[in-house]
């Protein structure tokens, strides 16, 4: 009982559909437990016969199902995990057909375990139908519950059907959710038609979402066609989003072609923090599998900004690897800037190095 009064308002949404369907439809025999019997009680001494007293305690029982407990338990637990596991037994104990009526139920529940289970809830619905569940969500006015919504529709009907859920989102009115379900299924586009993401991405105002979204797709871009992707990043009008577009190309170029991502990195970005930062995760790519080029490629552009940082990354990882070969570099460059940073690098990283055990 104890259980049953924690469980609030959640519960009581859930009661009718989840508990009485289930029971019914898998017509498991049902165990009158002892907070069910005391829970009883009162229906008999109110009913006027056998028959009535036997249907109402039948309905006591069906509301004391797996699911109704399995709910308090997801409504009491703290533990992230056993919560998110409680919660999945949930969304698989209901029936196919219950997706809408249960959503129904939940939309104005307010409580943690409630906002946790819905979009759980679309997701899977949208799995099976998506049509459906995306037609479910744009019957609910613009909040944080219908952009979450979307979101998930957007997420499943892009992994399923990219070409409709695409159609899907360009025909949504505007508003925060249309934006949200656009930068969803960009996302999941990106991961197999990269060139469909960017489309979908410039249809968006600019936002700080829109633009790590042109990111990561070129990035996905540039790893199979890096020149493409190079060309197109530098015919974007703004500056500043151009040198996040360009680094992205130069970075992951990299992961097969290191040369052509550092010279990339060296001849089309300006000097400062976005060069810097390419030139670090360039290196470190590359001198995991070839640390002497990358450290030819850095004696050779010694002069450049990004240089220094580059000459670090290079000496960290290449020290972890090969001491020896890594000393002998930096004991070899010519007096400068890049010498006193290749030897304090080397210093660092054997002093690192020392202290991790073998």
């Amino acid at each position: 009982m104890k259980i049953i009064i924690a469980l609030g308002g959640l519960v009581l949404s859930i009661l009718l559909v989840v508990a009485l369907r289930y029971v019914v439809q898998t017509r498991s025999p049902v165990v009158v437990t002892k907070p069910a019997s005391v829970a009883v009680k009162p229906i008999f001494e109110g009913a006027s016969d056998g028959h009535s007293a036997f249907h109402a305690l039948r309905e006591t029982q069906q509301t004391q199902s797996s699911d109704t407990i399995l709910l308090a338990t997801v409504e009491a637990e703290t533990d992230p995990d056993r919560r998110s596991d409680a919660l999945e037994r949930v969304v698989e104990s209901i029936p196919d057909g219950d997706w809408r009526t249960t959503l129904d139920l939940l939309q104005h529940d307010v409580s943690p375990a409630g906002a946790e289970l819905r979009p759980l809830l679309v997701r899977r619905w949208a799995e099976s139908d998506a049509p459906a569940a995306a037609s479910w969500t744009l019957q609910l006015s613009e909040s944080p519950v219908r952009c979450a919504a979307l979101e998930q529709v957007a997420i499943a009907w892009a992994n399923s059907d990219l070409s409709a859920a695409t159609s899907w989102v360009n025909g949504l009115p505007e508003g925060d959710s249309r934006q949200a379900a656009i930068l969803s299924v960009g996302y999941e586009a990106a991961r197999a038609e990269p060139v469909a993401a960017l489309d979908l991405a410039s249809t968006l105002p600019p936002t700080r979402e829109r633009d790590n979204l042109l990111v990561h797709a070129v990035g996905q871009w540039s790893g199979t066609d890096s020149s493409s992707a190079a060309a197109w990043a530098m015919n974007v009008g703004d500056p500043g989003l151009r040198e996040r577009l360009v680094a992205a190309v130069a970075v992951a170029s990299a992961e097969q072609d290191g040369a052509l991502g550092a010279n990339l990195a060296a001849s089309a970005l300006g000097a400062g923090g976005e060069q810097d930062r390419a030139a670090v995760s360039i290196v470190q790519r590359w001198a995991q599998n070839a640390p002497q080029a990358a450290a030819d490629w850095v004696s050779q552009f010694q002069d450049l900004p990004c240089s220094d940082a580059a000459a670090q990354s290079l000496v960290s990882v290449w020290t972890n690897q090969d001491p020896d070969a890594a000393g002998e570099w930096v004991r070899g460059l010519p007096s400068g800037s890049l010498r006193a940073v290749g030897m304090t690098a080397y210093a660092q990283a054997l002093a690192d190095r020392d202290t991790v055990p073998r």
